[in-house]
């Protein structure tokens, strides 16, 4: 290779680089509120939205993100401690695999989202800013990253994410001018004035997200004055400001589907979300070959796998990190929850939970019952009223049942008793020791009754 080529090359490399230093985020997520009006001591971010705390959802869909996204820094205040331990528990091994850093900064005063940002700026590292809400959960990372890339692609040194909303709603409104750029948003009370004045106020309004060049955010933050009546430093204000000096770098990105930036304020929008993302899990599994019988009556989180042609019957409830194989049946009325994973080919159902169990391939559990922490070999069948005592007061132990065992009727197994392989437990048993494999048992305490090879 020649010098020149290698000159090239090596030039073509530290463009390469600086392009994508250029392109990367820090992400600041604002969850330093209480949250009055959710009526609870409890933080509004850490309240639950399909068995995930609001922000989470956010911190979910920046790590998806990580295409632009290289660290997040989440402004806390409020118990913020109390934030600052479920997002360091929850997203312990997600941010290794996005490889992204979670930073935490504290606001003292609860002083609105302009002071928020500004506890930030000793962190922020990379050279664009995403700003957003912890209370957004609804937003998706594919709508993040259409907004940042937009933002890159024109070039901007701040940009609003925003949608057309045609019913009542609190959210601040995009203001602009008679050429169509964004001059401002205002608050609803503020309006009249605009229009008075000759602007332009439509039905699009703010979703609190926003991208802003770092060294423009840094300089044009102390610019914010103090809103007179609620004593707060608002962000939204930086926009009409940037407005007055960089107007043709400033513009807004029209979300297409406004229900994305639904906020939490209250639990009726809690519920209101749940209802959405709810249907989403749902809609991800039927697009991936599963089977849902009745949507509105079932009840799946984020974060569960299900095998194709998998059928879930009516009020089934599935807790996240669940793993189900292909072919299986599950309910009407079972419960699965966190750390449980099925086998191909099993059937489930029917006033049933299984918690923190591993159940084989071609299993039986058709009718009411309790499994913990328990593992079910493959061919097993459980028969109706089965339970698995897995605690004794002061601590859970765990159970094995070896394959093609049969489980009697009303059998109470005391953990940790094992059950051998093709083992039987006569109805009504209640185990409390080991069976060997092809052993029946039966009565209380369950005896040996014969084994099966002389049946």
């Amino acid at each position: 290779m020649k010098k020149d080529d290698k000159k090239m090359n090596n030039k073509n490399k530290k463009d390469i680089k600086e392009i994508s230093s250029s392109s990367q985020f820090t992400a600041v997520v604002l969850a330093a509120g209480k949250g009055k009006r959710m009526n609870s001591k409890l933080p509004k971010v850490l309240h639950l939205l399909l068995g995930k705390p609001l922000v989470s959802h956010v911190l979910d869909k920046l790590l998806l993100s990580n295409r632009y996204i290289k660290q997040i820094i989440v402004v806390v205040g409020y118990k913020g401690e109390l934030i600052e331990e479920a997002i360091k528990k929850d997203f312990v091994g997600k941010r290794a695999a996005a490889k992204i850093k979670i930073d935490f900064v504290y606001q003292k005063k609860m002083l609105g989202t302009a002071n928020a940002v500004e506890t930030a700026v000793k962190k922020i590292r990379h050279e664009n800013v995403l700003v957003m809400c912890g209370d957004a959960p609804l937003i998706v990372s594919k709508t993040l990253i259409s907004f940042i890339s937009f933002y890159l692609r024109k070039k901007l040194v701040g940009c609003v994410l925003s949608a057309c909303l045609n019913v009542k709603n609190s959210l601040g409104s995009i203001v602009r001018d008679n050429k169509g750029k964004v001059q401002a948003i205002r608050e609803k009370i503020e309006l009249d004035e605009d229009k008075v004045r000759g602007n332009f106020v439509f039905d699009e309004v703010n979703s609190g997200v926003y991208c802003f060049k770092k060294d423009v955010l840094f300089d044009y933050l102390p610019k914010i004055k103090i809103n007179r009546k609620k004593k707060e430093y608002f962000l939204t204000d930086i926009i009409e400001i940037l407005y007055k000096e960089k107007k043709n770098f400033l513009d807004s990105y029209l979300l297409e589907d406004s229900e994305e930036i639904l906020g939490i304020n209250t639990k009726k929008d809690l519920r209101i979300a749940e209802k959405v993302i709810r249907y989403r899990v749902i809609d991800n599994l039927i697009d991936s070959g599963v089977e849902v019988v009745n949507p509105e009556n079932t009840y799946i989180q984020e974060d569960v796998l299900i095998g194709k042609n998998t059928t879930i019957y009516p009020f089934t409830f599935i807790e996240k990190g669940v793993i189900i194989g292909k072919n299986c049946s599950l309910g009407p009325f079972i419960r699965l929850r966190k750390g449980t994973v099925i086998g191909d080919n099993t059937q489930a159902g029917n006033f049933l939970e299984i918690n923190r169990s591993k159940i084989g391939k071609d299993v039986r559990i058709k009718h009411f019952g309790y499994l913990g922490d328990s593992f079910v070999g493959d061919g097993v069948n459980i028969g109706a009223g089965t339970v698995i005592a897995n605690y004794d007061g002061k601590q859970k132990h765990k159970t094995y049942i070896g394959k093609n065992a049969f489980i009697g009727s009303d059998t109470v197994i005391v953990a940790p008793a094992k059950i051998g392989e093709k083992a039987i437990t006569g109805a009504g048993s209640v185990v409390t020791k080991d069976v060997k494999p092809k052993t029946v048992v039966v009565g209380v305490p369950a005896k040996i009754f014969k084994k099966k090879g002389k049946l």
